[in-house]
């Protein structure tokens, strides 16, 4: 059972744009299950579900609630009648899996894991870790798309004075290294402004992590098929 990706967009939460690198974060997997709402014009696909990865604006876009079942990783005054996802969502023939990841101090975040038969894809949005005990939901991945807002290894990670927490992205090459072990096929979207002084070898470099694992840059509007 064949699993249809599309990335939507691929710009992070920055000003700089370009055509095919303008919109903010949403994947829709068989133009039925929408993940992050980074544009209201996302609903012009008519989704099936929704399911909210943090709610940063640049990934919930929530001015108007959703006329379909919309999933979010806590309450939120935004989308009061909102799902607080915390275990796997059964929908058809679609299993939605929450992972929790480490992103950020003022927002929980989540990634999901969407299967479908025996097609099992990954999307975490932005991240610095995901810790040990989930690592088990990720084991045989056939895609996972993924935070790419910093080249350089260590990312931009730093820790809240008041809550003593780490807060931030992890590094592309810290990422690559990371979901290798579970994952032979990795996407990067949600790019910050490195990505777009010279987008052209932005790419490439991408491209060259890869070491064994195919790996490549999102673009708006990208399918991928698994």
């Amino acid at each position: 059972m064949a699993l249809k990706v599309e990335i939507l967009g691929t710009r992070g939460n920055i000003p700089l744009r370009t055509p095919r690198y303008a919109r903010h974060s949403g994947v829709l997997i068989d133009g039925a299950i929408l993940l992050d709402l980074g544009e209201a014009s996302y609903l012009r696909r008519r989704p099936r579900m929704i399911f909210i990865t943090h709610l940063h604006p640049d990934h919930a876009v929530l001015q108007k609630a959703p006329s379909v079942p919309l999933y979010v990783p806590e309450k939120t005054p935004r989308a009061p009648t909102a799902t607080v996802v915390t275990r796997t969502v059964h929908a058809g023939a679609y299993r939605i899996t929450p992972v929790p990841t480490q992103h950020a101090v003022n927002a929980r975040s989540v990634g999901y894991v969407v299967e479908k038969g025996r097609k099992r894809v990954f999307y975490s949005s932005d991240l610095f870790a995901i810790q040990p005990r989930y690592h088990a939901r990720l084991k045989r991945l056939d895609l996972v798309i993924t935070d790419g807002s910093f080249m350089r290894r260590g990312g931009l990670v730093r820790v809240d004075p008041v809550a003593k927490k780490k807060f931030g992205h992890g590094g592309i090459p810290d990422l690559v290294d990371f979901f290798s072990r579970f994952t032979h096929r990795i996407v990067f979207t949600h790019f910050g402004s490195w990505f777009y002084r010279d987008i052209s070898k932005s790419i490439r470099q991408i491209a060259a992590l890869g070491n064994g694992v195919l790996v490549r840059a999102a673009r708006d509007g990208m399918v991928v098929d698994v």
